[in-house]
């Protein structure tokens, strides 16, 4: 069947037609409103070949992460007493619903620090401890170690330390004292009455957990909200509240994509009024428009079915893809305006281009199916359902509604050739080398941070936090994984001899030191007991009577002491440390998950580190979380994806236009606004240093398919006698481009700024060239 006759079947029964297709269209949108929508992050992160989704969700789990910092600190002096006060009087106000817990500092009884330190030699203790433990036995290292508690006894705070001072006068704690740096992760900090504060004594800290999600804009404006209050009522002149958390960040770029929006939207409108009044002024114009509008709710649902459901950021970026889209309607409408031959015959002759504009389109797209990010192929697959779409709505319901006053009839002036073609070319070719030269000084970015908006606050009071308090939030996070919590502590171990190796103890977190395994702690007991034979305590009880006797102590002061050493503790476990003011850093670093047990640790995020990553991947059970080494296998995964789509998008397209078009030389010519927006995006953001990110690697497929889309209708329109104002519905469908979102460059949001950006770069490339350039080549080919 001919297309004039399958037209003429669908003008006889056109209100059949056009009513099936709207009530089609209509039930694709009551489905879509039913469709269940994600807004996890994860589906812009690649999922295959790498672990990069896996390790964003480790990430989330960083004991800061999930947390409120405020800090509250001294500017004019007040003094440390006072600060404490504050932070107290603060604690107690963040309450339900949107503050859970409050962690001020170690959550339990000082004294008992003192406990663990006299109590647990045997359960802790290295093979390397027994060789300063033996120096210490010495008759003559037990008689200054003597002397020296007896001065201290004599100082004013030697009643308070009396106990400790006669359970251990051979100082075995200083071996254990160490092991608790191990348990603090804020850096620099130290403890004061129960609460964290920094080196310098000027600051304190309170880490507040939250029910509010980070994500939830709302939630966290009204979090915000609160703890603004409490802080306005309770933090005295002199003292400074510094407030840190992902809430922050949701609500100021929320905040900045917001005001955005306005001005963008009403620049966006402007511009499109613009192109109303001055290339179209009739009321069916509103129905080209429409279009794109009118097929999102159905390629959704078509969507959904297919991946059972879509995410919201597929909905965002997808409304943007199908702009292009509104080329069908605007070549329809300038061509049945044009009215140089009966509808049927325009309708009729135009069918080819609008074909194979959609078929190349759908191709380049389907490279997207192949894309490493589980976002880019369901924007494809949504894309390539909003395109069948729009194309079928145009042939056969759109023509419907465009009838034109025969009295207001746009007559086309015949394609003029170039006057100076070869001019046009030189100047173009130059640009183009001009281009290609900075095309290849793109990279591509894969920190989330780098296109988020970051106010300048925020920005101080992160470099504040790290020059006060140490490296706090940017660390590597370093998992041991078991299927029980002994298995994941023996792994622990491993793991926390391979960073010792490179890294002091200072700079890790982890509880092994503070934690082994009830295999290490049963080995150490046994050492503790070899060690401690009935002629080594009988000797050491013998130098402590004769040291002690000379200084002023009693024969039985130090047997509490020497009968401790021979009694066993029960062996450390996890509820020791919870009961001892530890339970809020054990809930962030021990995790249950469905394969078993997780235990975290922190180490600096640095080059030593980067030179660990094989040691430590080759420890069973044990994963690396860098956020540098994640920046970099995202920032690769978006390089790969980007080169990969090109490519292939413009094999598929190639292959499509040569079978469409059977013509060598034309499917040059309709590639070439393709290559011209590519070229001019990367040339020019290479020469301004700008990267690719997440989001405007959207804008290169929207261009790939905008460009396809000009270099067919202009070459029908050139070589194919498809004379129906080609050059108009061109220009007009650039301008919309460019109206609808070239003016995101105007955004302060550094996202949206980007996709404006290459767009505005892309589109400013491929317009010129299909309309000035490719007539110009055709003209030289006509000679």
């Amino acid at each position: 069947m001919s297309k004039r006759r399958i037209f003429s079947f669908c003008a006889r029964y056109r209100i059949l037609i056009v009513g099936l297709v709207l009530i089609l269209l209509a039930i694709g949108w009551g489905a879509s409103l039913r469709i269940h929508l994600t807004t996890d992050v994860a589906a812009l992160l690649p999922d295959r070949g790498n672990h990069a989704v896996a390790d964003f969700r480790r990430l989330a789990k960083a004991p800061l992460a999930r947390r409120i910092v405020l800090r509250l600190r001294d500017d004019g002096g007040v003094g440390q007493r006072q600060l404490l006060a504050v932070a107290d009087r603060v604690a107690a106000r963040l309450k339900a619903p949107f503050f859970s817990r409050v962690v001020r500092g170690p959550e339990g009884d000082a004294t008992r620090f003192f406990s663990f330190a006299l109590e647990q030699w045997p359960n802790l203790l290295r093979v390397e401890d027994f060789d300063l433990i033996r120096e210490r036995l010495s008759p003559s290292k037990v008689e200054a170690a003597l002397r020296e508690v007896y001065d201290s006894l004599l100082q004013p705070t030697g009643f308070l330390q009396k106990k400790m001072l006669l359970a251990d006068p051979l100082k075995f704690r200083d071996l254990m004292f160490p092991r608790l740096i191990s348990l603090n992760p804020l850096g620099r900090a130290r403890v004061v009455e129960g609460h964290f504060f920094s080196a310098d004594g000027r600051e304190t800290m309170l880490l507040i957990e939250t029910p509010v999600a980070i994500t939830d804009f709302n939630g966290a404006k009204a979090l915000l909200s609160e703890l603004n209050r409490v802080l306005d009522e309770e933090v005295p002149a002199g003292v400074t509240a510094i407030v840190l958390s992902g809430h922050f960040y949701t609500v100021a770029n929320a905040t900045a994509i917001q005001r955005d929006m306005v001005i963008v939207v009403g620049a966006s409108l402007i511009s499109l009024l613009l192109i109303f009044l001055i290339f179209m002024r009739e009321r069916q114009a509103v129905l080209v428009f429409l279009l794109p509008v009118l097929i999102i709710g159905p390629a959704l649902t078509l969507t959904g079915l297919v991946d059972g459901s879509v995410s919201a950021i597929t909905i965002g970026f997808g409304a943007v893809l199908l702009g292009v889209t509104i080329d069908y309607g605007l070549h329809l409408y300038f061509a049945l305006k044009s009215g140089t031959q009966p509808r049927l015959l325009t309708i009729t002759a135009l069918a080819p281009p609008l074909l194979a504009a959609a078929l190349t389109t759908v191709g380049a797209f389907s490279a997207q199916l192949f894309s490493a990010l589980p976002g880019q192929r369901q924007l494809a697959l949504f894309a390539i359902f909003g395109i069948i779409l729009a194309l079928t709505a145009a042939l056969l319901v759109l023509p419907n509604f465009l009838h034109f006053n025969p009295s207001r009839v746009e007559k086309i002036r015949p394609w003029r050739r170039s006057r100076h073609p070869r001019t046009v070319i030189l100047f173009w070719t130059l640009a183009m080398a001009f281009f290609l030269m900075s095309a290849f000084k793109v990279n591509c970015v894969g920190d989330l941070r780098r296109i988020n908006l970051v106010p300048e606050s925020l920005s101080a009071a992160e470099k504040s936090l790290q020059a006060v308090w140490g490296e706090v939030r940017g660390r590597a996070l370093v998992f041991a994984e078991g299927q029980t919590l002994e298995e994941a502590l023996q792994i622990n171990e491993k793991l926390y001899t391979v960073l010792r190796s490179e890294f002091a103890a200072s700079e890790i977190v982890s509880l092994a030191p503070v934690l082994p395994s009830s295999l290490s702690q049963t080995a150490s007991r046994e050492r503790w007991q070899k060690f401690w034979s009935r002629e080594r305590l009988d000797q050491l009880r013998l130098n402590l009577v004769r040291a002690g006797r000379d200084i002023g102590f009693s024969a039985t002061a130090f047997s509490p002491f020497v009968e401790n050493l021979e009694n066993l503790p029960p062996l450390l476990t996890e509820s020791y440390w919870r009961k001892l003011g530890f339970a809020a850093l054990f809930d962030a670093m021990i995790e249950e998950t469905l394969s078993g047990v997780a235990i975290m640790s922190l180490a600096p995020d640095n080059a030593v580190l980067a030179n660990l990553s094989e040691q430590c991947a080759a420890l069973p059970g044990v994963h690396l979380v860098s956020p540098k080494l994640f920046n970099r296998e995202v920032s690769t995964a978006i390089s790969r994806d980007l080169k990969q789509f090109i490519i292939l998008a413009l094999i598929i397209v190639s292959l499509i236009l040569l079978f469409l078009l059977r013509n060598l030389y034309q499917v040059l010519l309709a590639l070439l606004p393709v290559l011209a927006g590519l070229l001019s995006m990367f040339g020019i953001m290479g020469a301004l240093g700008i990267s690719f990110n997440l989001f405007n690697l959207v804008a290169a497929i929207l261009i790939i398919g905008l460009g396809v889309d000009y270099g067919i209708f202009m070459v029908y329109r050139l070589f194919r006698g498809s004379d129906q104002a080609t050059e108009k519905a061109v220009l007009v469908s650039g301008l919309t481009t460019l109206a609808g979102f070239g003016v995101l460059v105007l955004a302060r949001h550094p996202a949206l700024n980007s996709i404006g950006l290459t767009v505005l770069l892309g589109v400013g490339g491929a317009l010129p060239t299909v309309l000035w350039v490719l007539p110009a080549l055709a003209s030289l080919k006509s000679d």
